[in-house]
């Protein structure tokens, strides 16, 4: 998906920003399955506006190169940059630029089912990867569900076509040179409560939501905005997430 054809990066951070029990929970995850000593340059595969970026250059102490093909998110990400210790650039994943084996560690949040040819981007993970490097990767799978699922019927046909399943993520990091060492589903909490994650759900900053017709959007969104019988206004939305952590052979 071409992301600087769509207002996505306008809206992302207001839609998806991450709450500082969420960055809790993920700086305590990349310490628990990531020796910070072996870190010394972080590459943040598919950064788009940098919601991580920064998360994990506080975490290792160390540079983070961002790297999005999208011009307009990375607009964003260098509007809000607080440290010199993040730099952006404007990349692909099939041909990154940097040299062989100069990271540590490949971040990945919700990109791989953007990758047309998985195996050359694993490739080149493998490429700029030290000895023993590191690729942790967030993403929705096939196994799991989501909240917004059952209000937008017409998701279902994307889901079923683009979303990955545990088995083809691994198998394409194995293919590429990668040992598994850590599988785990993580439950976060994306909104405070039921309104809120509505209203950001409108903001429509999701890959898949900007892809439905407008009149299936709206429809689900209606559907959403009127769901007080089957969902618990006032609790908090949790969504779960698969959580990986290769490393290179």
């Amino acid at each position: 998906m071409d992301y600087d054809k769509t207002e996505i990066a306008a809206t992302y951070d207001r839609a998806r920003g991450l709450a500082p029990e969420r960055v809790r929970l993920w700086r305590d995850l990349l310490a628990a399955h990531v020796d910070q000593s072996a870190v010394s340059l972080v590459l943040d595969l598919g950064c788009g506006t940098g919601r991580f970026s920064e998360l994990l250059a506080e975490h290792f102490g160390v540079l983070v190169i961002g790297v999005d093909p999208s011009r307009s998110m990375l607009d964003q990400a260098r509007r809000k940059l607080a440290t010199g210790s993040v730099v952006y650039q404007q990349g692909s994943a099939e041909a990154l630029p940097l040299q062989d084996g100069c990271t540590d560690l490949v971040f990945m949040s919700n990109v791989f089912h953007h990758f047309d040819d998985p195996y050359a981007v694993l490739s080149e993970c493998h490429r700029v990867l030290s000895q023993g490097g590191y690729v942790c990767i967030r993403n929705g799978t096939r196994e799991l569900d989501f909240p917004q699922r059952r209000f937008f019927p017409a998701l279902e046909l994307l889901v079923a076509s683009e979303i990955p399943s545990r088995r083809d993520i691994e198998s394409a990091f194995a293919a590429a040179g990668f040992a598994r060492t850590v599988h785990q589903t993580v439950t976060e909490v994306t909104a405070s409560d039921w309104p809120t994650f509505v209203e950001e759900s409108a903001l429509r900053a999701d890959s898949f939501l900007a892809r439905l017709s407008d009149e299936d959007f709206q429809q689900g969104m209606a559907a959403m905005r009127s769901a007080g019988a089957v969902v618990d206004q006032d609790n908090p939305v949790s969504e779960k997430i698969d959580w990986f952590v290769f490393r290179r052979r």
